[in-house]
């Protein structure tokens, strides 16, 4: 209905009726055509603390959905425009329905909400048995009571990783995140690439654990960790008498575990190559032949990861053909480190946060000194990297901020990669040697704002020792 056929007299409510409505409208969410939080009940709260297992920030107003609650689905009606849709929630102990429908001024779209119909698996159930009622009665023709379909979705085991786990705020993390709520109902296979450190394994949980499969466990395996003999019997099973040393009543492969699962394949591109037809196979049919067996069909999603190019392996002879464009029908790509540094303030504090509580002592945060100096490093190691630094530093301070003295060995290996030293020209090695050194202390000096008795410190020189050497190099003058 556009604005013109509204009738004038149809609204007669103050600012703080609509809150007082709002707020008693079952978890409402409210954003703009961005996808920035307008409105979120405080009935939310919980919902989102349960999927996130964290508090949520002070301030969620003008942040993404994203950011706030990743597991919502409206940020992705919003991308794409497909709205009035009716969204099913099961994931992390929490089970709702909802509703999203768009928000119009003008005939042009400024956002969406998004609102239960069900609150919990309670009143879902309550509902279905009302409908299964009205079925005996007569009043319904329904072919199911359909309460096989709505099972509560609690997992009987820990949590290791959800979506709310992968933090940042950069355009690729708000893409990820999205990117995960897309294809985590889909039953098709998925490959997980970036460098070591990013997260691979976090994403595989994340997508497992926004699925309807949450409900078991998802079955790990490093294709990397199982010698080679072995791979075979840990993935397809085996039958009893199949081999020597078989053991009574034969074994389940990991394979037939993930039944109505998932499997996760971390560092698939270590599987043997005589090993990868038969994974061809399981992804092919979805039956699985144990040694010395027959075959049984298995309801599973395959997740896979790695950090190599796997179409260069392709290239090399080492990986089958057909097996990676099998793997690869659906691609996630985690950026690394040195892609999104505007992410760093939040990892930092997030990191912080979690050794603050493992460690029993309160850190609050890092000097600008060594903010600066993260934003300066390439960070190889990815995310893995940065939180080992972190908490190397935590086990040295004794105050509440960490600065540049608790990390000495990380300062070190920034100022050898900042040293550029060129062997190929015709400098003795005294002069080479000279101005990387000159070049480690001007870094230094930069980094700890000329105070010179940090630098020295850095340097692992005494401070005189630092006076002689500006001195000598021209950066003290006499």
């Amino acid at each position: 209905m556009s604005e013109a056929k509204i009738p004038s007299n149809y609204f007669d409510m103050t600012l703080e009726e609509c809150r007082l409505v709002f707020d008693t409208i079952d978890n409402l969410v409210i954003v703009d055509e961005q996808g920035r939080i307008k409105y979120l009940s405080p009935g939310m709260f919980p919902v989102v603390e349960a999927y996130n297992k964290r508090p949520l920030p002070d301030v969620v107003v003008g942040k993404h959905i994203s950011e706030v609650h990743p597991a919502s689905k409206i940020g992705n009606a919003v991308e794409h425009g497909r709205f009035d849709e009716t969204c099913f929630y099961f994931a992390s102990g929490v089970t709702n329905i909802a509703k999203i429908k768009s928000l119009y001024r003008d005939d042009r779209r400024i956002g969406a909400i998004d609102y239960d119909i069900f609150t919990n698996g309670q009143e879902i159930k309550d509902f279905l048995d009302k409908l299964t009622g009205y079925a005996e009665k007569g009043f319904l023709n329904l072919q199911d009571t359909f309460q096989s379909m709505y099972e509560t979705s609690k997992k009987q085991h820990a949590i290791k990783y959800c979506v709310a786990d992968i933090i940042g705020k950069s355009q690729a993390m708000i893409a990820l995140r999205m990117q995960i709520g897309k294809i985590s109902e889909s039953n098709s296979t998925v490959l997980i690439t970036g460098k070591t450190g990013c997260g691979k394994e976090m994403v595989a949980h994340s997508i497992h654990n926004l699925s309807l499969r949450c409900k078991y466990p998802m079955i790990e395996i490093n294709c990397a960790a199982i010698p080679e003999s072995l791979v075979e019997s840990e993935l397809f099973g085996y039958e009893e008498g199949s081999f020597t040393g078989a053991k009574r009543g034969g074994r389940t492969g990991k394979f037939e575990m993930a039944d109505r699962s998932t499997i996760f394949l971390d560092e698939v591109d270590q599987l043997p190559y005589h090993i990868q037809p038969k994974l061809l196979r399981v992804l092919q049919e979805r039956e699985v032949t144990r040694i010395g067996g027959g075959t049984k069909p298995v309801d599973i999603r395959v997740l896979a990861a790695t950090n190599k190019d796997l179409w260069k392996l392709v290239e090399e002879g080492r990986f089958r053909e057909d097996l990676y464009y099998r793997l690869n029908v659906v691609e996630v790509h985690l950026p690394p480190l040195m892609e999104r540094k505007e992410d760093i303030p939040l990892l930092v504090n997030f990191q912080l946060k979690k050794l603050s509580r493992e460690m029993t002592k309160e850190v609050r945060g890092v000097s600008k000194e060594v903010m600066e100096l993260f934003y300066s490093y390439d960070w190889p190691g990815n995310v893995r990297e940065l939180n080992n630094v972190l908490e190397h530093a935590m086990n040295i301070c004794q105050g509440d901020i960490l600065e540049l003295e608790h990390f000495d060995s990380f300062v070190s290996r920034v100022l050898e990669k900042r040293v550029h030293v060129d062997f190929s020209g015709e400098s003795p090695l005294e002069q080479v040697r000279a101005r990387a050194e000159a070049e480690a202390i001007r870094r230094a000096l930069e980094l700890t704002q000329d105070n010179r008795s940090l630098a020295a410190k850095l340097l692992k020189i005494s401070r005189t020792a630092l006076y002689n050497k500006m001195l000598k190099y021209g950066i003290l003058k006499r």
